[in-house]
């Protein structure tokens, strides 16, 4: 009898679910779509406009995203820093180092951080490389007062296609032009 009961609950169990529609297929959702901004990295200039991104909403894996990733390429990431007395810094820079001094950067504080570019060119450019050169300001308001918040100098850039076809920068060099206040300066102090 106990046998027979238990039988009647479960098929008027799975008779309930049935018509609830628990069984029945659903429409897929759709992919998730990132709300950051952040582009695909389909064309160089995708990878500066994340770049400037990555600092205005102070996003750590956006910005590394931006430089290549050994496991996706042959090529290795290299910061070369302008002239100064932080040279032994920068000798055995990575991408971990780039990591640790963005976050050591902080969430931007009373404002937006900007970078601006003058005399911008991309240079030696093939379906595979190219390079970018310009002079540029950079803004951060971070909370540190004994170091400048604003940085000038002239970078070159150089991006190349990893082995998923998306771009990055496998090399950055930093030049002083007129102050000693470079990214490398701002770098080397984080």
């Amino acid at each position: 009898m106990n046998l027979r009961r238990s039988a009647r609950l479960i098929l008027g169990a799975a008779a309930l679910c049935a018509g609830c529609g628990i069984f029945e297929t659903r429409d897929p959702q759709p992919p998730n779509q990132s709300t950051s901004g952040v582009r695909p990295a389909d064309v160089p200039n995708d990878v500066l406009y994340n770049f400037q991104l990555a600092f205005r909403n102070h996003d750590v894996e956006s910005y590394i995203r931006c430089f290549t990733d050994t496991t996706a390429s042959t090529r290795s990431f290299t910061f070369t820093p302008s002239a100064g007395n932080f040279q032994d810094i920068f000798r055995l820079w990575t991408l971990d180092d780039e990591r640790r001094y963005f976050q050591d950067l902080g969430t931007p504080v009373g404002g937006t951080s900007v970078i601006s570019y003058s005399d911008s060119q991309w240079v030696n450019s093939s379906s595979a490389a190219t390079e970018f050169t310009a002079n540029y300001v950079f803004f951060y308001p971070h909370i540190r007062t004994d170091l400048p918040k604003t940085v000038t100098g002239y970078l070159h850039l150089y991006l190349a296609l990893d082995n998923q076809r998306r771009w990055s920068i496998y090399r950055w060099d930093d030049f002083r032009t007129t102050t000693d206040s470079t990214w490398s300066y701002l770098k080397a102090h984080f």
